[in-house]
């Protein structure tokens, strides 16, 4: 991994003495003018800009209970470090932000993904407007991705809450081998969800006493659907699912799991969502969830990836993008030095160092974009184009309570996929179990 360095370029200018000259030659001058009209006008006084003085400084940073210091300064810190070397962390490592925030400790930097992240920060009452110091950075969100920014907009009606640090995207990854073995042509790019079914019921199969499954899913699908939909209303403050877009939405995904071979909730499948089966495995031909890296199958088979499968009423449309949120909390004790350490995280310096090992960058920047990957030598020869779709998803709706009913849609919705209810029963109880909670949720917020 390439470490960035922050290098700074100053003119030096050098004094030129002639045998029989008493003057001083500039050799180079910054700013400075030359020639004749310098000799009319004398050399211009430069305007020093003073330079601020940067006093050490610990920043308080949390990035969810399973982020560990260890882990925080190789991805982040010692970059950091490198370019601001008087600030220094202390990370919040296996902690719930509930006992932060409870005990009164500070946090400057709050880092997660886009569950987490606005149902912690609204949970707790840390939503942080930044906007006044986006413009004392004179800081362009035009160079992100503005659909995460407005869902933070329009999640706490607060200004900038959050800004996107890197995102992700839902890929169908397919097994080579297995389409190799079955002579079967792989998954290609513009696919319909009608054509991958069918490919899965051809790749669904019991050879050498091994069942093979033809698909699966990740929660990915439903969470970041490709037809922007949410489950919770933001004016009715009621669950948004017993309607014919949401039947939409997990008809086309339950009939997978109705291929004779591919069910799940079986003794053979007992999970119903699970990348066991594909990635470790290796008995599923495809695969539907947010980007794997080729190094985490490079010993068991050969992987590759194909756009994710587009509905005929959305032609084209990938996942939606969500992304890994960044951003300062209210109770930041520095949240300048905090801004300055997510100005860097967002500089197209280090956003580049992240794609080339195959993060996908926040950035709108196709230099930055076109080297994704370029580290990774179990990426070379892949087809890496769906990874960072032409056309994602709008962005679905999301309500404060977004995050703490996710659970109550999902355990109706499995019994769906198991075949235990079916899909007008399922959307009905995904509808009230979502509106319990949500009267629980308003009930204790009193």
């Amino acid at each position: 991994m390439n470490k960035g360095k922050s290098r700074f370029h100053g003119s030096r200018c050098f004094l030129a003495a002639a045998i029989a000259a008493t003057t001083l030659v500039s050799a180079c001058s910054s700013g400075g003018q030359t020639g004749a009209a310098g000799d009319q006008t004398g050399q211009k006084q430069e305007k020093s800009t003073p330079i601020e003085k940067l006093e050490p400084v610990v920043l308080n940073i949390y990035g969810g209970r399973y982020v560990s210091e260890e882990q925080f300064m190789e991805s982040y810190g010692s970059y950091i470090q490198k370019k601001y070397p008087h600030i220094s962390f202390n990370v919040y490592g296996n902690k719930n932000a509930a006992d932060i925030v409870s005990a009164g400790q500070p946090i400057d930097i709050f880092y997660a993904d886009p569950i987490a992240y606005p149902r912690d920060v609204g949970q707790f009452g840390l939503a942080y407007d930044m906007s006044a110091l986006i413009k004392e950075f004179n800081f362009d969100q035009t160079r992100l991705y503005p659909g995460p920014i407005q869902v933070m907009r329009d999640t706490f009606n607060k200004g900038v809450t959050g800004l996107p640090l890197a995102m992700r995207n839902v890929v169908l990854h397919y097994n080579k081998d297995l389409f190799d073995k079955f002579g079967v042509a792989p998954p290609r790019d513009g696919m319909t969800w009608d054509e991958v079914y069918e490919l899965a019921r051809k790749m669904t199969r019991t050879e050498g006493g091994v069942q093979y499954r033809g698909m699966d899913f990740s929660v990915h699908v439903i969470d970041y659907n490709q037809l922007s939909l949410g489950w919770i209303d933001s004016k009715t403050e009621r669950a948004s699912v017993n309607n014919s877009q949401w039947n939409e939405l997990i008809r086309n995904f339950s009939r997978f799991y109705q291929i004779p071979g591919n069910e799940v909730g079986t003794p053979a499948a007992k999970e119903i969502m699970d990348w066991n089966r594909f990635g470790v495995k290796g008995i599923t031909a495809m695969e539907a969830t947010t980007f794997y890296p080729a190094t985490v199958t490079k010993d068991l088979f050969n992987m590759d990836y194909a756009s994710l499968p587009s509905f005929t009423s959305k032609p084209g449309v990938g996942s939606q993008s969500p992304s890994t949120y960044i951003g300062i909390t209210s109770s930041a004790k520095n949240p300048k030095e905090a801004f300055r350490v997510i100005e860097y995280l967002l500089s197209d310096e280090f956003q580049t160092m992240q794609s080339r090992k195959g993060t996908i960058s926040a950035l709108q920047n196709k230099a930055v974009n076109d080297v994704f990957g370029a580290d990774v030598p179990e990426l070379a020869g892949k087809n890496l184009k769906p990874v960072i779709p032409a056309k994602s998803a709008a962005p679905a709706p999301f309500h404060k309570w977004s995050g703490q009913t996710q659970a109550s849609y999902w355990t109706p919705l499995l019994k769906v996929f198991t075949g235990e209810t079916d899909l007008n029963t399922g959307l009905r109880n995904m509808e009230e179990s979502i509106n319990k909670k949500i009267d629980e949720l308003n009930s204790s917020a009193k």
